[in-house]
């Protein structure tokens, strides 16, 4: 017996999803009559239950997960450990229209995949071409006598450089604790300070609304008057909502004062809507344009990546998901809500937005300008300290989703890097600047013992 059910998180889109789930159940039905499932979207912890113990009492041979939606990665990893069956995910691309990010599949799939990776759990998944090739993928799934996956090992680089590398010891700041469900973000405080060489400051998410708060009405008010000047839009968004999240800019300079810190992982949701009542994008953006590197979901590793290739570059980096694959354009979308620095930007395309699923502002809202660019990560993919590097170029291209984007391609087999990355277990968030530093990545990784791969 073949088992299937559907994961989606419903601040995206529910309804696109569900076409989504049914046609991922469709191709399943096309190629085994021996076929049981939910015949439901697992959106919150209620319905996890109920799923979990649907699959508990069933004796299943396989079992097939559709990844509709980005989702965090708390159920499939629970899910695995206790069925503990072959499992494939099929995770689902979405037009680039540049418009809103209506499902975000392959984020959660990239998630999910690093999640169980680290708990030694090897799973396959399928990305969504069309019906024909779903069906031949999951037959295949279906027919193979081997039950465990194996997990991918990327390429480990042994090449050496005599050129120094000097990186300074660092502060980041954490602010507040990373979501749950998000594996990605966890980090070893004694890496950090013996390995990597920075320290921990960790400041309550409360801290940083209340300095917020502080900020007098007429900083708010120059502050904005200078971005209305780069940002197109910015008079037709919710105006006070907009300065709440001018307030914030201004709340993570004093706090980056304050504590001395030198880079931030902030806690960016849902308490930023739901309780102060705007979205930090646009002001970490801000503190990204400084090199004061800003990494969202209170990602610690990641803003550690970032500053790194701060301290390298004289231009600013960027943390961002993995959200589009396409094959025939050998390309990947690199996108995150819209905290790209101005300076990555096309010259004059910058426009002020809200968020696409909380529906408050500030964002960025631009496509990344063309140029080389170097793709970095402080990874604990396996469970173990590693430094991922990998060359690619932006591609001059539009905007792909609302928010900051740009068309990345990794030179030839795009697809296939991707999908060894997503093997071994990668972090959903990646960090990345523009030049060629890749060099210097693998001799800091040597000068630091700190081992270097990539794909």
């Amino acid at each position: 017996m073949i088992g299937y059910l559907g994961l989606a998180r419903e601040t995206f889109d529910v309804n696109f999803a569900k076409s989504k789930f049914l046609k991922g159940r469709k191709a399943l039905y096309n190629m085994s009559t021996e076929t049981k499932g939910i015949n439901y979207l697992v959106t919150n912890n209620e319905l996890s239950k109920k799923a979990l113990e649907y699959f508990e009492d069933k004796n299943f041979k396989k079992i097939i997960i559709f990844q509709t939606t980005f989702t965090d990665a708390k159920f499939l990893l629970n899910f695995s450990k206790k069925i503990n069956k072959p499992i494939c995910i099929v995770s689902f691309p979405e037009k680039r229209t540049g418009k809103r990010l209506r499902l975000n599949s392959i984020c959660g799939l990239n998630l999910g995949m690093h999640s169980l990776v680290k708990n030694n759990i090897n799973a396959e998944f399928i990305l969504y071409i069309n019906q024909e090739n779903l069906e031949k993928k999951i037959k295949k799934f279906i027919d193979k006598n081997n039950h465990i996956a194996k997990r991918l090992e990327w390429k480990k680089i042994s090449k050496k450089y005599n050129k120094n590398i000097t990186i300074k010891k660092q502060n980041i700041g954490l602010i507040g604790e990373r979501p749950e469900g998000f594996d990605t973000c966890d980090y070893s405080l004694s890496e950090i300070k013996k390995k990597l060489n920075f320290n921990i400051k960790k400041i309550k998410l409360d801290e940083l609304f209340s300095e917020s708060k502080k900020i007098k009405s007429t900083i708010v008010k120059s502050t904005k008057t200078e971005i209305e000047k780069n940002l197109k839009n910015s008079k037709n968004l919710n105006q006070k909502e907009f300065k709440k999240s001018i307030s914030i800019y201004h709340g993570l300079n004093s706090l980056q004062t304050k504590h001395n810190v030198q880079a931030f992982a902030v806690r960016c949701w849902p308490e930023m809507f739901t309780e102060f009542g705007c979205a930090s994008c646009g002001p970490m953006a801000m503190m990204n344009e400084k090199k004061i590197s800003s990494a969202c979901e209170a990602d610690v590793l990641g803003g550690i990546s970032c500053n790194i290739l701060n301290q390298l570059n004289s231009q600013p980096s960027l943390l961002v998901d993995i959200v589009d694959i396409n094959e025939k354009d050998n390309s990947v979308v690199f996108w995150h809500c819209g905290l790209a620095p101005l300076s990555m930007s096309k010259k004059g395309e910058a426009k002020a937005d809200i968020h696409s699923n909380r529906k408050k502002p500030l964002l960025h809202n631009f496509a990344f300008k063309p140029g080389d660019i170097t793709i970095f990560r402080v990874s604990k993919s396996a469970g173990v300290l590693k430094f991922f590097v990998l060359k690619g170029k932006v591609m001059n291209r539009k905007n792909s989703f609302s928010g900051t984007s740009g068309v990345v391609s990794f030179g030839k087999n795009t697809k296939n890097k991707i999908e060894k990355m997503f093997k071994g277990g990668l972090e959903h968030h990646v960090a990345f600047t523009y030049g060629d530093y890749y060099n210097e990545i693998i001799n800091l990784g040597n000068q630091m013992k700190i081992p270097t791969y990539t794909v």
